[in-house]
Formats: C-alpha cells, sequence, structure tokens
C-alpha cells in the first residue's frame, strides 16, 4: 500500500458527507414541586449550642432540623393558650 501523498490527498472525492446526528429528543419538562405551604426561614446559633444539637440528634437518630421543629411545637403548645396551633 503507498503512503497517501499531498497531491492525491488533494484530489480525492469528497466521501460522501456523514448523515447528521439525530436532533436531541426533548426531554420531558420536569413537573413542578408540590409545596407544603412551609416556609424557610434562617436560624443563627452559636457554634457550641449546634455541635450539642448535633450530638442529641445523632443519638435519637433523627436530624437536627426535627429537634429543631419539636422545640417550636413545645413553644407553641406553651404558649398556645387554649388556641389550636
Amino acid at each position: 500500500m503507498k503512503k497517501p501523498s499531498l497531491k492525491d490527498s488533494l484530489t480525492r472525492k469528497p466521501e460522501a458527507a456523514t448523515p447528521a446526528p439525530p436532533p436531541p429528543v426533548p426531554q420531558a419538562a420536569r413537573p413542578e414541586r408540590l409545596t407544603d405551604l412551609r416556609i424557610n426561614t434562617t436560624l443563627r446559633l452559636e457554634p457550641e449550642k449546634l455541635e450539642r444539637l448535633k450530638i442529641i440528634a445523632a443519638r435519637k437518630r433523627v436530624r437536627v432540623n426535627d429537634l429543631l421543629l419539636e422545640g417550636v411545637d413545645h413553644v407553641l403548645a406553651l404558649y398556645s393558650m387554649g388556641t389550636a396551633a
């Protein structure tokens, strides 16, 4: 087999064009997230308190957020004065 030369490369017939890749399949739109009507807030804690909460949460095998929600429920029950929360 002989080596291709520059002259051979320039005189070659163009090869059949490769077919274009198929257009991408449109992805189904992501369904909108259902909201549960909760509001996100920011809570600022001292590092020592957060560390203690993490230890308690690990012992109870829950998340720190669960402990905080438990505390919110407790305060609301304490100060609800007979009204439903």
